[in-house]
């Protein structure tokens, strides 16, 4: 049974979430490590009302079970607890989750770790850690210092990159790429209507008549940055995209929409083409200490990622539930490779909120919030989930609320990054889960993340 032990804490707040004066949840949590403190159950009160209660770390490690600040029963020892608190509050407590709600949700959904953070857009109202970076050897999650690959979010950037090129009249949205890639005896082209150029605005939109070749995809992914040196992003490109009618959709560019990460891609090589500009790889990355690592669940699932991923070298726990997925790189990295902080994806975040700040013109925002015209989801048998911008792209969830932004997943990591439809409030939630397999795993975990932004869209809107 575990006994509250001594923890002083003096906490001065002028603002709730100030990444100056509030304790981060990181700290707290490295102050019971370097204790060696289980686990704590937190509250701050006034003469009328709970101000704040969070709890951290664990009741029970052997089982493990969660600190929860309404059920954890403690034995009460001789306890010196100093807590000063100046609160200005954030939000009712009947509409704000707690902790132990979102740790709840990570345990259903099998996600070791997430950083959470909502931004207005002046400023940072909230961020805290949940789980593990790592599982073996186990780290705990950091806001500020845990390196996520960012998968599909990485494509807000090329959008962001390709307006501030056009800004400065080296690139327009439609004209034919061809002319950018400066690739005499290669060109881009569907075979089918070699009369009509692609174009960036098309790339951009998911609508250049690409179609989807799952078998290819797999084989750019590869274990660290092998990737890279087995093939480039030119290579790829020009390969993927060839006069195979098999990689084409049967429509005109510019009529339909179908998600295309090579298409992406191809946007990344105009970017390369006419800035000259190199990309980060792996192993120019100092400290990779900081790098998140990705698992998957479920062991049991080891002959099927092998079958499908065999160049990733995915290991399997011997004692526990869990399979580790290598770090690895992309041939066509710049649809998903793109490693950063939540916090320092905030920063971006914010800028877009700001309609570009100093780094775009507001147009240039507008011009990828708006969504495209004239065009239709190929697959029409269901309606459809998103409505993209240039890149950015519109969707409902299920409080039936539109917001606009960028979900992203790839081995062992599961994210999104969503702006209401105000314009207000932003939440990005970056996880090292897995939804690559199509199951009731995949989908409890995208149900779960998708919970925890609709309850703090819904504690900071109000």
């Amino acid at each position: 049974m575990l006994r509250l032990l001594l923890l002083s804490v003096v906490v001065v707040l002028v603002r709730y979430g100030s990444a100056k004066t509030c304790p981060s949840r990181s700290f707290i949590e490295g102050s019971l490590i370097d204790a060696h403190i289980p686990g704590t159950a937190i509250i701050v009160v006034n003469t009328t009302d709970i101000l704040y209660q969070e709890a951290f770390g664990y009741q029970s490690l052997f089982p493990m079970k969660m600190m929860d600040v309404n059920k954890s029963i403690f034995v009460l020892a001789s306890i010196s607890l100093s807590v000063v608190v100046v609160l200005v509050r954030y939000g009712s407590a009947k509409t704000c989750p707690s902790r132990s709600f979102i740790e709840g949700s990570l345990i259903d959904a099998h996600i070791p770790g997430t950083a959470i953070i909502v931004v207005n857009t002046t400023d940072i109202l909230y961020q805290e850690a949940f789980g593990y970076q790592s599982l073996f050897p186990m780290k705990m999650m950091d806001v500020n210092k845990s390196i996520f690959v960012l998968a599909s979010i990485s494509k807000t950037f090329i959008a962001v990159a390709v307006m501030q090129l056009v800004e400065l009249n080296r690139l327009d949205l439609d004209t034919d790429i061809n002319q950018y890639l400066s690739s005499p005896n290669q060109r881009i082209s569907h075979p089918q209507y070699p009369s009509h150029a692609i174009t960036l605005r098309q790339l951009l939109s998911h609508s250049a008549s690409i179609g989807i070749n799952e078998e290819t995809d797999l084989t750019f992914m590869q274990h660290e940055d092998d990737a890279f040196m087995q093939m480039s992003l030119a290579d790829a490109c020009f390969t993927y995209l060839s006069h195979n009618t098999s990689n084409w959709l049967p429509k005109p560019p510019g009529t339909v929409t179908l998600y295309s990460n090579v298409g992406t891609s191809l946007a990344g090589l105009v970017i390369e083409r006419v800035t000259q500009m190199p990309w980060l790889r792996l192993s120019d990355i100092e400290d990779r200490e900081e790098l998140v690592k990705q698992y998957a669940f479920n062991t049991s699932y080891l002959k099927a990622w092998n079958q499908a991923l065999p160049q990733l070298n995915i290991t399997k726990n011997p004692s526990l539930d869990w399979l580790y997925i290598p770090f690895y790189s992309m041939s066509i990295y710049p649809a998903g490779l793109l490693r950063m902080s939540a916090q320092s994806l905030s920063k971006f975040l914010r800028m877009f909120m700001n309609n570009g700040s100093s780094l775009l013109h507001p147009r240039s925002i507008d011009e990828m919030r708006k969504v495209v015209n004239g065009v239709v989801p190929y697959d029409n048998s269901n309606p459809p989930i998103l409505s993209f911008g240039l890149i950015w792209n519109w969707q409902k969830l299920r409080n039936r609320q539109r917001y606009i932004g960028h979900g992203g997943s790839m081995p062992g990591a599961t994210h999104s990054m969503l702006i209401n439809e105000q314009g207000t409030i932003g939440v990005i939630v970056l996880t090292n889960a897995d939804v690559s397999p199509h199951n009731d795993i995949s989908i409890r975990t995208r149900g779960k993340i998708e919970d925890i932004q609709m309850s703090l869209f819904s504690c900071f809107e109000n």
